[in-house]
């Protein structure tokens, strides 16, 4: 990068520190690349965050996400330049926004598996045995299970940044 965009990211990097430019390029690799599931060998099943985050349920397990998800994971990377542009006490809050585009994402799971333990639960006893029987057989019976080392990552690093934003914010009030 030459120029002004060279200046403007020198400026950037110098403003946020080396730990917090990290951690934004973490989370957009991470967002971007690295897959959120662990499917143990079944199916090669690459569920990024930017596909989780275009809505769609069945083309994100395909990798086939809308341009949506991609537009959201930049647009959340791009608040690591709010404190910078934007010289007001609350800027550091933008740090925050990579966990709250994580939440959206992971929301529908949640759902998913609130919903897959309510009818587990209404079936009685039956829907527990159905449901132990699957879990003796290595079946992954809710979408948490199938949560791999990525998400896990992808989750620490937006604390991480979000906890960065939350004491810059405190410390200038």
């Amino acid at each position: 990068m030459t120029g002004e965009g060279g200046r403007y990211a020198k400026a950037i990097f110098a403003d946020v520190g080396k730990d917090v430019a990290i951690g934004y390029g973490a989370f957009f690799v991470i967002g971007m690349f690295v897959s959120l599931v662990s499917t143990n060998g079944y199916i090669d099943v690459k569920v990024t965050l930017a596909d989780l985050l275009s809505g769609d349920k069945a083309r994100a397990a395909f990798g086939d996400g809308s341009g949506r998800g991609v537009l959201l994971v930049l647009l959340a990377t791009a608040t690591i330049a709010v404190p910078y542009f934007w010289k007001h006490r609350l800027a550091p809050l933008a740090f925050s926004v990579p966990l709250l585009f994580t939440a959206m994402a992971f929301w529908p799971l949640y759902r998913q598996q609130r919903q897959q333990q309510e009818a587990i639960e209404a079936m009685g006893e039956f829907g527990q045995a159905m449901s132990q029987m699957a879990e003796q057989m290595g079946a992954q019976t809710s979408a948490f299970d199938a949560i791999g080392i990525g998400a896990w990552l992808l989750v620490a690093t937006v604390i991480f940044l979000a906890f960065k934003g939350i004491t810059r914010f405190l410390s200038k009030g």
